[in-house]
């Protein structure tokens, strides 16, 4: 038919003015609408005779598709002739399973989407290829124009897409508050979870809309006429949910209406741990009072009163309470506010036995701690696990105020030992700290003797403290720590000038010192290669090269390790020239220059 139509054309246009019925024969011989829009776009005349025709087409042989390009197009007019004059199918669907109203939506035409769903053949309710209503499509394209229109004709509401996710849903992602509110008074569901198991009331508390919260929380159930907030199987689940992003305004709105603020996170933190650790004093005031809330409520003379109260000495996952949380994090204003509460236990210990005044002085917050001693409860003789009491802490951490504020109070006991059996002086002494040696010497009820601390700094080289600790009568210069004395510590280690200060003392420490190995000072400083203490101690009379528990003198040990300067020391000394000692010390020198010193000195001295 196309090739007759070509050949009519190229040989005379006089066909065109043939009688009408007999251009719609042509018309119905004719097999695809691109002919056809082609013989109706010759002339005026063709076209108003044929285009009927063409309409006719597409509702018949195209399933209704103009209605797609009317409604993209926003043509309402020409919508509305497809429907009235030609029954055009107001439900036809794309490859998308899209019906002509999802087009209308798109292009935010609401003369075009009231036309279409004028139609009583029209599907409000049909689901497109992602089961989205035409509804939840626009409100999820945020195509808000065209809601309004939708809802005038009255739309399922809990039709849900593939997600699970439905109308309200979308409403209260895009934070569309009227819309929610309108979306409410139809009756819309809720509390029914989207494949992510997230609800819309979870949604809105999860993102921290308040205003949506609030209204979703308070709005009575279509079948139940009770709200959120009156649902006792609901409200704690929903505080769970507030405290997992921290929604500060719901958190104190549920827990007023009834909900349980002293459930646990999967952390073990209370919600009075977590407003704690946000510093968040308008939230600890109101947790720690009680109010009275209504739930259950049936009528305005009969309702259950339901106290609501925190537990202010709630444990979480390392068993601290909110007051210890406070005091490690330095919260100051925290602190303080805790401790306006009488029920709180000051001394309550974590899982390694830290009160909160251990806590708040091992991280340093010294104003913290000094508040805490202020309190009349407060026991300051509390040890962790590992025996560390407050003032051991202190010590260890260099804090004078602290360490002073402790030695003045009269139920400390200063002379507490922790698992390694160490007092808290002795850790003053190992550090080097001579203003809290001063305080601790400054009192009359700390053990010195049992501190032992003339080893620890003599150990570590502490030269102030150690001259400090001379000066006291009842100083014991030997006094021993694991079997070694303060001069075994300072010869082995190289320091000089503490070896220097025990050997000058009036009270002459112990030169020939043996350890449970029989090592003395002079073999210690020798297998250490200390050049110096080795020339110190051997210009002390009394001095005795003695061999120790293996048979070898400070000779063999400084061969043994190599130090060749101090071998050379060691041998101008006539008392180091025993011959066995030489013949051992040649066995055991590790390099061969030792060896051949030893022997030089052997061949010459016999």
């Amino acid at each position: 038919m196309a090739q007759l139509l070509f050949l009519l054309y190229t040989i005379n246009m006089g066909f065109l003015h043939l009688p009408t019925e007999l251009l719609y024969w042509i018309a119905d011989e004719l097999d695809t609408a691109k002919d056809l829009l082609a013989l109706s776009c010759l002339t005026k005349e063709t076209n108003l005779v044929l285009l009927p025709h063409l309409y006719r087409f597409n509702v018949r042989q195209q399933r209704s598709s103009a209605l797609f390009w009317g409604a993209l197009q926003r043509n309402s007019e020409f919508v509305g002739k497809m429907l009235g004059h030609y029954q055009a199918n107001a439900n036809t669907t794309d490859d998308q399973s899209r019906t002509p109203v999802f087009y209308a939506i798109d292009a935010e035409n609401e003369p075009t989407i009231r036309l279409l769903l004028s139609d009583k053949r029209a599907d409000i309710n049909q689901q497109d290829q992602s089961m989205q209503t035409p509804l939840v499509y626009a409100i999820a394209k945020k195509r808000s124009s065209a809601v309004s229109p939708l809802l005038e004709f009255d739309p399922c509401l809990d039709k849900r897409d593939d997600k699970q996710r439905s109308a309200i849903w979308y409403a209260i992602h895009n934070r569309d508050t009227k819309l929610v509110q309108l979306l409410l008074a139809k009756g819309s569901d809720i509390r029914t979870p989207d494949k992510g198991d997230v609800s819309p009331i979870k949604l809105a508390i999860t993102k921290k809309y308040l205003t949506i919260t609030r209204m979703l929380l308070r709005h009575p159930d279509p079948s139940t006429g009770k709200s959120l907030l009156e649902d006792i199987n609901a409200i704690d689940n929903l505080l769970d949910e507030a405290r997992e992003v921290y929604f500060r305004d719901i958190i104190l709105l549920l827990i007023a209406h009834g909900a349980d603020p002293n459930t646990r996170h999967p952390s073990g933190w209370s919600v009075l741990h977590q407003a704690t650790e946000n510093q968040d004093s308008k939230m600890i005031q109101n947790l720690l009072i009680h109010r009275t809330a209504v739930v259950n409520a049936r009528d305005g003379c009969n309702r259950t009163p339901f106290q609501v109260a925190a537990d202010v000495n709630a444990r979480d996952g390392c068993n601290r309470t909110p007051f210890q949380v406070a005091a490690e994090y330095g919260y100051r204003s925290i602190t303080g506010l805790l401790l306006t509460c009488p029920d709180m236990d000051i001394n309550a210990r974590d899982s390694n036995g830290a009160t909160a005044l251990c806590l708040a002085v091992e991280k340093g917050h010294t104003k913290i701690a000094q508040r805490i001693l202020t309190e009349d409860h407060v026991n300051i003789n509390v040890a962790n696990k590992h025996g560390e009491t407050a003032l051991h802490w202190a010590t260890k951490m260099h804090n004078k105020p602290i360490t002073a504020a402790l030695l003045d109070n009269d139920d400390l006991d200063p002379n507490a030992l922790d698992d390694q059996q160490w007092p808290p002086l002795a850790y003053a002494a190992y550090n080097g700290n001579l203003c809290l040696v001063e305080l601790f010497l400054a009192g009359t009820r700390v053990n010195v003797p049992r501190a032992k601390p003339l080893f620890h700094a003599a150990h570590m080289g502490h030269v102030g403290v150690v001259r400090r600790l001379l000066c006291l009568d009842a100083i014991n210069i030997d006094q021993q720590y694991d079997n070694e004395s303060p001069l075994c510590a300072a010869s082995v280690r190289g320091h000089l000038e503490v070896a220097r200060l025990l050997l000058e003392h009036t009270t002459r420490p112990d030169i020939n010192f043996r350890t449970y190995m029989g090592h003395t000072p002079l073999s210690l400083a020798a297998s250490r290669g200390n050049l110096t203490v080795v020339d110190l101690l051997l210009k002390e009379e009394g001095l005795d090269f003695a061999r120790d528990d293996f048979e070898e003198t400070a000779l063999c040990h400084a061969a043994r390790n190599g130090y060749e300067e101090v071998v050379s020391r060691l041998y101008q000394d006539p008392r180091a020239r025993n011959s066995s000692d030489v013949k051992r010390a040649i066995e055991v020198a590790s390099n061969f220059r030792i060896t051949s010193v030893l022997q030089g000195y052997k061949n010459k001295h016999g």
